[in-house]
């Protein structure tokens, strides 16, 4: 397949809501917070509109719309990867949920890992509950914190990253907090009462968001540079596209687990885009479907909900529940599926895989012997 890497940087702030109500009188909050980096339905949403722009269509026809663009429900001809973050030295991605982090007073980061322990009977029935290996004393969940390639390639190999190889959220972007009022078009005037406060993000200079995109006819000719509205308050983001040689150039090996002197494999699946299933329940539960083997424990973050703007009825979309990427399951399979694991790495699975949902890395999680 040929790719284009479609790398978005913004020119001032950009807010992407939640889904949380919006209207006045409804909440009963004080701020609506903006979700970044945003969900691919957004953005995928851009560049199938940047594409049909360029095909002759214009906003608000109902006719004109390239088919191979898909409709409101469907990508059509296009297949996309990511979003994922992207600095000077590469892609970030979302740090493993199976990983605790301490951080220390020299500002670095001591790491341990979460691995099944011994079965346990509790309100999920016998289950292998996950325990540090080995404790480190303070050490909490790995929020706001993403890895290099590199530090990533280490998790999978079944070790723990240098701190040199991990960014924190609060070095590639700022949170500024805003308050806007209605106003009177007539009078030019504010009213009474009708303020809003919402919280928009400055991304650092160097950060960029980076969507692979493949599927485009070769015949299309396609803008390398352009200038769009993006998410909430139409704020401006600069579009840069470029060939990709291969979706894989910018994802770690992965780290296929020998076999165990008990013939079986141990490895772990871990998200690095949102995860869209259908069941989601008995996904939590057993896994993701079409990982070969049995689930033996899991490592998941909260449910997060996505939603979205229907171009084409001017709505909001239904949410949609999603399991956080970072969410890493733990799993045990037979040796002769070790091909499988191979195969599985990178790829997609459950719902949405077309719009990159659910995309895994294959990792190992015992000591082999």
């Amino acid at each position: 397949m040929n790719w284009q890497c479609w790398t978005f940087r913004f020119l001032d702030t950009c807010f992407f809501r939640d889904g949380l109500p919006y209207h006045a009188g409804e909440g009963g909050y004080t701020m609506v917070r903006t979700i970044f980096p945003p969900f691919i339905t957004t953005l995928q949403g851009a560049i199938r509109t940047c594409l049909a722009e360029e095909r002759g269509w214009r906003p608000g026809q109902k006719n004109g719309w390239p088919a191979e663009l898909g409709g409101p429900d469907d990508p059509g001809d296009l297949q996309f990867r990511g979003p994922y973050l992207w600095t000077a030295e590469g892609p970030l991605f979302p740090m493993p949920l199976h990983l605790l982090v301490k951080k220390m007073q020299d500002v670095s980061y001591a790491f341990t890992r979460l691995i099944p322990g011994d079965p346990v009977k509790c309100d999920l029935g016998e289950v292998r509950l996950t325990v540090p290996d080995p404790p480190l004393a303070g050490a909490g969940l790995p929020e706001n914190l993403f890895l290099l390639p590199s530090g990533l390639q280490t998790v999978l190999q079944g070790g723990l990253p240098e701190t040199s190889e991990v960014q924190d959220s609060a070095k590639l972007w700022a949170t500024e907090y805003r308050t806007g009022l209605e106003r009177d078009d007539n009078t030019r005037t504010a009213w009474k009462g009708m303020l809003y406060n919402c919280a928009h993000v400055r991304p650092d200079r160097g950060l960029g968001l980076v969507v692979l995109v493949c599927g485009i006819p070769k015949e299309w000719p396609v803008a390398p540079r352009r200038v769009l509205n993006l998410g909430g308050e139409g704020r401006m983001a600069e579009v840069k596209v470029d060939l990709l040689a291969a979706e894989q150039a910018l994802l770690p090996p992965p780290g296929i687990p020998a076999p165990h002197t008990d013939g079986r494999l141990y490895f772990t699946a871990t998200l690095i885009t949102p995860g869209w299933y259908e069941d989601l329940e008995r996904v939590i539960r057993e896994g993701p479907p079409g990982i070969p083997g049995k689930c033996v424990s899991a490592c998941l973050g909260k449910v997060v909900q996505v939603g979205g703007w229907d171009l084409a009825n001017q709505e909001p979309r239904p949410l949609v529940q999603l399991l956080p990427a970072g969410s890493t399951w733990f799993f045990a399979a037979d040796v002769a599926e070790v091909d499988d694991l191979a195969n599985l790495h990178g790829q997609c699975i459950g719902a949405g895989t077309a719009y990159g949902f659910g995309q895994i890395l294959i990792g190992k999680w015992r000591e082999e012997i």
